[in-house]
């Protein structure tokens, strides 16, 4: 029998409404002859909830009780999704991420997956149970939980179906599908009928929201397939699956970053091997910047700037520093194009075009082009660009039926 994982979003959970709804459609996808293994989301807000909890009795942000605390949104939901399975006559079971054998690494906050027993849950799937996971946590040594950072869940869902050998992996969310832009932002944007992993791949880690990047990059080592697909209706989705592949036009997708802060330091530096460190201490995302005048900067998000400055200034004579500048309020917007060919090809057009910012991000991404702008801009900007390099058609013909029957 097939196994396929399915996971819920937060915002598919929000209440207990929404959680008999889903439940609902889990039934009915269990009645086609399949194993489900559903991996579920804190509620809503829930977690933001619990961080404001914390911080009205403590200030410390991280840590061992930190992820105590945090991994009890999604065994709150998951407790609540069996409970509502079994109330609608079906034989369903909740387990936490230690208790269906998921290990991770002894890092709290952000910690990743080295391994997972799934023995536990092929005996209840054997026994016709719905084994409903709670995402985002694991174990370390000594029954430590260890949460597995923003969009943990998706994450936890790419993990076991690539375990079970699943058929597939539905991430369910609140929008249909993979858009060529966030259509909460910008008008007319097109869906994706079908997108390879790593044109995914580059867009998540671009912004785009719809899937976290590890779980795409856990499905493209294991050649899971994904379907990303909404909560709230029957409408197909996008399939991401290497045999489909993406669009054959040169440009994929146009994502929006906000709350980010440059860094522009001055001194006798190798500043390659600077930010190298950097990053590898504090775990950084970050990316190159070129000033209008061509020095080299850093671009990082906002919520790392007074970390980031601190190990500066603590590192000012060792590296040879001089002079440390900041900017905050900052944002970008990012082309994906499906190749590095294709964005050489355009490439004079994409410069002849930098009309909205003051720097070009040289990000280390070949296939992406990236312009910076102040936040209060972004999303204008992003509109204009999206205008004038997106009058084509992205989507496919739609094979998700025919290929995965959903």
């Amino acid at each position: 029998m097939a196994v396929i994982v399915q996971k819920f979003g937060g915002t598919s959970l929000q209440t207990t409404d929404r959680i008999n709804r889903i439940a609902d459609r889990i039934i009915r996808e269990q009645e086609k002859g399949t194993q489900l293994v559903i991996v579920v989301s804190a509620m809503g807000d829930a977690t933001n909830r619990l961080v404001q909890l914390s911080g009205e009795v403590s200030s410390c942000t991280n840590g061992r009780e930190m992820d105590l605390l945090l991994s009890t949104g999604e065994q709150m939901s998951s407790a609540l999704m069996a409970l509502a399975l079994k109330e609608k006559g079906a034989e369903a079971i909740a387990m936490t991420g230690a208790q269906c054998g998921i290990e991770t690494e002894y890092v709290y906050g952000n910690a990743k997956i080295t391994a997972i027993h799934t023995e536990r849950i092929q005996q209840q799937l054997d026994a016709g149970k719905i084994v409903v996971v709670a995402g985002f946590q694991g174990c370390a040594g000594n029954q430590e939980i260890c949460t597995l950072g923003r969009g943990g869940s998706d994450t936890t869902a790419a993990a076991l179906a690539a375990e079970l050998k699943a058929e597939r992996c539905d991430i369910f969310t609140d929008v249909d599908g993979v858009y060529s832009a966030d259509p909460r932002y910008i008008t007319g944007t097109k869906k994706h009928t079908a997108i390879d992993y790593d044109n995914l791949l580059t867009m998540a880690e671009m912004g785009a929201a719809v899937v976290h990047p590890r779980a795409v990059a856990h499905a493209k080592e294991h050649q899971v397939p994904l379907v990303v697909r909404s909560s709230f209706s029957d409408l197909e989705g996008t399939l991401v699956d290497p045999s489909r592949g993406s669009s054959t036009s040169s440009l994929v997708g146009l994502t929006i970053q906000k709350e980010l802060s440059y860094l522009y330091l001055t001194g006798k530096m190798v500043k390659g091997h600077l930010f190298s460190e950097m990053t590898d201490s504090m775990g950084l995302w970050r990316r190159m910047i070129r000033s209008g005048n061509g020095e080299p900067g850093l671009m990082i998000k906002d919520k790392d700037l007074d970390q980031t400055l601190t190990w500066l200034n603590k590192n000012k004579e060792r590296f040879g520093i001089h002079t440390i500048q900041h900017t905050s309020g900052r944002a970008a917007v990012h082309m994906v194009f499906r190749n590095p060919e294709e964005k050489r090809r355009q490439g004079s057009l994409m410069e002849d075009s930098l009309y909205w910012g003051e720097a070009v991000a040289i990000d280390g991404y070949p296939s992406v082009w990236s312009v910076s702008v102040s936040e209060d801009q972004v999303v204008d900007a992003a509109q204009s660009m999206y205008d004038a390099f997106f009058g084509h058609d992205v989507q496919q013909p739609n094979e998700l039926q025919e290929a995965y029957g959903v």
